[in-house]
């Protein structure tokens, strides 16, 4: 069953497959426990919410809350790169 989210929680999960791929020595996991795995932990957290999409499924979007934690990781990486 596919897990519908937005695109920042896309990536997000994405992110979370290839770190689990590389920490088990090149073993391919799915990417949908994963991503439940992860959305579960971010929606306890109140960084994901769940709505439903115009289509009338059951989706994901992360909250603005954790938008603006990107945002500000994002700011920092860039004035850290700016330093060197």
């Amino acid at each position: 069953m596919p897990i519908f989210m937005d695109k920042i929680l896309t990536e997000y999960a994405d992110q979370a497959c290839e770190v689990a791929r590389l920490g088990r020595n090149g073993v391919h996991t799915p990417p949908e426990p994963v991503s439940a795995e992860m959305l579960a932990e971010l929606e306890s957290a109140g960084d994901a919410m769940r709505f439903i999409n115009s289509a009338g499924r059951i989706a994901w979007k992360a909250t603005a809350k954790f938008r603006q934690h990107l945002k500000d990781l994002e700011l920092d990486a860039q004035e850290d790169l700016e330093d060197i």
